[in-house]
């Protein structure tokens, strides 16, 4: 049994290396060549210093597929531009962290299970006395299962019953913001995004999939200040410490502001994201945008904020707390939190094994070093 095991995952890294080298990095290189400026040519992140020429950017990009299979699509967001080899060297490109980071957390017996279910995850963090949103309901097809009364009940008449407020409606298993959209109730009046909305227009898109119910969160004033159409949350990163007895430590991480009158933070959808200080929960002076949306600002562009005098609330806790949660979920190498801060403390919006690498390198500089030493490769 254990060659025939050996033999199958010889076999498919076999093959999975002759699909990148003959199709998969001639295909990039391909469109390199045919569209030279796509990623090679962006607005510097840093336009103070000297930058290299385009040549040599679409060269690195060249070796980038060539050693990691694409173009690295944070090339500027990272600096690359005017950073020389040696500072380059010490980002982890994202396809090799990715596998990494799986092969690291999705282990027989792994807790990840919690993780990816949003419902789920509310109530073992709600058994820790961990404070999370209110899950008012989960839906399932034309049914709603609410478990303050641990019943189940037809959209329709979960729509009736509802006080009213506004909440937030998210996939169960959904990520980076897609599918998220609002509820807001007064009387028997309802909108939906800002939009009025009959119940039966609600009802279709509850029924649409399996989505999870959240009365909104009452956001800290110091984060509402930045931008407060949106919640503001934290990426905290926590990682086991497999290189000796550290056990859970912090990795480096940062805090995610929506812009624009947005209602999410993710930077996916034209948010900054801000590295934190994390001996003292201080915000680094710069905020930075995906490509897609500009570069880096030391001011939030709608409020004004200077974010280097931002010091996050409560930050002590959620680090505490953020580290006892992760040791209670055992065979997980490493979990992206998204914490918001409410009046009285943090609030565990949800945790990610899947999380991404890029955010905390834009902001806080290469991590490759450190988390090769935190995954005991060092």
């Amino acid at each position: 049994m254990r060659i025939t095991k050996t033999i199958k995952r010889y076999l498919k890294k076999s093959l999975h290396g002759l699909w990148l080298n003959l199709y998969y990095k001639p295909w990039w290189m391909t469109r390199m060549v045919a569209h030279p400026g796509r990623y090679a040519v962006h607005d510097s992140y840093y336009p103070e210093l000297k930058r290299k020429s385009i040549l040599r950017i679409w060269l690195e990009q060249m070796e980038q597929i060539v050693r990691y299979g694409t173009p690295n699509e944070f090339y500027f967001p990272y600096g690359f531009d005017v950073k020389g080899r040696a500072e380059m060297e010490t980002y982890l490109h994202y396809d090799p962290f990715m596998q990494q980071r799986d092969a690291l957390n999705i282990r027989p017996h792994s807790a990840t299970a919690v993780l990816r279910d949003k419902m789920l995850f509310g109530m073992f963090a709600g058994y820790l006395g961990v404070a999370t949103p209110d899950n008012v309901g989960v839906t399932s097809g034309r049914d709603v299962f609410v478990p303050s009364t641990q019943s189940v009940v037809a959209t329709d008449d979960f729509l009736a019953a509802l006080s009213d407020g506004d909440y937030f409606v998210k996939p169960a298993d959904g990520e980076c913001g897609a599918g998220i959209f609002r509820i807001r109730k007064s009387g028997v009046d309802f909108e939906m995004d800002d939009t009025p909305a009959s119940v039966d227009e609600i009802s279709a898109r509850l029924r649409a999939e399996r989505y999870l119910i959240q009365r909104t969160v009452e956001q800290h004033n110091v984060l509402s200040a930045i931008h407060p159409q949106s919640l503001n949350t934290m990426r905290l990163v926590t990682v086991r410490d497999l290189s000796g007895d550290a056990g859970i430590v912090v990795f480096p991480s940062i805090l995610r502001v929506g812009t624009g009158g947005s209602s999410v933070d993710n930077t996916s959808r034209g948010g900054l994201a801000i590295g934190i200080d994390l001996a003292t929960g201080r915000l680094r002076p710069h905020g930075y945008y995906k490509p897609t949306y500009g570069t880096r600002t030391e001011l939030h562009p709608d409020s004004g904020v200077r974010f280097a005098d931002v010091t996050i609330p409560f930050f002590e806790e959620a680090k505490a707390q953020a580290i006892r949660l992760h040791s209670m979920l055992p065979g997980i190498h490493s979990i992206g939190w998204d914490i918001a801060v409410g009046p009285d403390g943090p609030v565990f919006v949800e945790g990610n094994d899947n999380w991404e690498i890029n955010g905390p390198q834009i902001c806080n500089g290469g991590l490759r070093d450190l988390f090769n030493h935190y995954a005991g490769k060092q």
